[in-house]
C-alpha cells in the first residue's frame, strides 16, 4: 500500500492543522440530502444517490483553514486604480504570500466577469511538505461540493514525488468571487488532496453497431465478461429502498456491490511506523469549526 506523506516541521502544526480525511467530513446540505424525492407523483433520485459525486467528496484528503483567515481586496498603486489586489493574511507573514496579477494569466480569464474589478489570485503558505513515492503525483482540487461565495481554489497537479519541499507544494492558490474584503472561518475547507499514480495511456476510437447499442443499454452494465453485472443502469436504479432517506438508499449500485467507493481507499486506521501516531491508541483531531455558507466582512 503505497503512503503519503504529510511533513511539517511545527508539532504544533499536527494539532492544528492536520489534513483530514475526505470520507471524514461533508457538507451540511449533502448530509440533510435525501436521496429520493418525489416529484409529480414519481420517485426520482437527487444527486445524494449519485456514486460519482459520493467518490469525488470522500476522495483523498482535505486542507482545512486553522483560524479565521482575512482576505484584503484593495487598490493596488501600481496600476490606474480600476483593478484590485488581494492578500490573504495580511498581518501573518508565515503564512502569507505573493498574489499573482492578472499579467501573469495574460488577461485570458478571470472569475468576476469582464469590467469586474477583482482580478488578483491570492495564495497562502500552508505548513505541509507533501511527498509520495516515486511515479505518484497529487491532485489539488477545489472543494467541489463545499460551495461558498466568495473565492474558488486554482486546480492542478504537482509530482510530489519530484517536487516536496516549501516552496513547491505548500502553496495554496485561490481566486476571490467578490470585489470586497472578507474572512475564510476557521474550519473551511481550502484544498482537496487526493493522490494518484501516473501511468501512459493510449486511446481507442470504436465504432459499434447498432444492436450493440441496444444490447448495451438494455442489459448490461459492463462489457466485461469477468464482471457480475447482467443489469442496465436504470435497472439498477430500480433496486432501491427510497423510504431510507440515508446513505442505505444509495440504489442498486451499493446493492449489487459492483460499485467500489472511492473513500475507503483511503485510510489511516494503520499508520506506517515512521508516523508519530502510529503507537498512539487516539488519533489527534483536528478542532475545527465546520461552517462553509459563511459571509464576508
Amino acid at each position: 500500500m503505497p503512503t503519503i506523506e504529510f511533513h511539517t516541521y511545527n508539532k504544533e502544526t499536527l494539532r492544528d492543522f492536520k489534513p483530514v480525511l475526505a470520507s471524514s467530513i461533508s457538507p451540511d446540505w449533502w448530509k440533510k440530502a435525501k436521496v429520493g424525492e418525489i416529484v409529480r407523483g414519481v420517485v426520482q433520485q437527487t444527486i445524494r444517490s449519485c456514486p460519482a459525486m459520493d467518490d469525488w467528496l470522500k476522495s483523498g484528503w482535505y486542507l482545512l483553514a486553522n483560524r479565521d483567515i482575512e482576505v484584503i481586496n484593495g487598490v493596488s498603486k501600481y496600476d490606474s486604480g480600476t483593478s484590485t489586489t488581494a492578500t490573504a493574511d495580511p498581518h501573518n507573514t508565515s503564512y502569507n504570500s505573493t498574489s499573482h496579477p492578472i499579467t501573469q494569466t495574460l488577461d485570458a480569464f478571470e472569475y468576476l466577469g469582464s469590467g469586474k474589478p477583482t482580478k488578483d489570485a491570492f495564495k497562502m503558505r500552508n505548513p505541509w511538505n507533501i511527498k509520495t513515492p516515486p511515479g505518484y503525483s497529487c491532485f489539488y482540487l477545489d472543494p467541489f461540493l463545499f460551495q461558498n461565495n466568495y473565492f474558488a481554489t486554482w486546480q492542478g497537479i504537482i509530482d510530489t514525488d519530484e517536487f516536496n519541499v516549501g516552496m513547491d507544494n505548500a502553496q495554496i492558490i485561490f481566486y476571490p468571487k467578490v470585489d470586497h474584503s472578507f474572512v475564510i472561518p476557521k474550519g473551511t475547507p481550502l484544498c482537496q488532496i487526493i493522490p494518484y499514480k501516473r501511468d501512459t495511456w493510449n486511446a481507442s476510437y470504436i465504432v459499434n453497431t447498432h444492436e450493440s447499442w441496444i444490447k448495451n443499454r438494455a442489459t448490461i452494465t459492463s462489457e466485461f465478461e469477468d464482471k457480475p453485472t447482467n443489469k442496465s443502469m436504470q435497472e439498477w436504479s430500480q433496486i432501491s429502498n427510497f423510504e431510507d432517506e440515508t446513505i442505505t438508499g444509495f440504489g442498486g449500485y451499493r446493492r449489487g456491490k459492483f460499485w467500489k467507493p472511492k473513500g475507503r481507499f483511503y485510510s489511516e486506521e494503520t499508520p506506517p511506523p515512521e508516523c508519530p501516531m502510529h503507537n498512539q491508541t487516539e488519533d489527534i483531531k483536528s478542532e475545527t469549526q465546520l461552517e462553509f455558507d459563511f459571509d464576508g466582512s
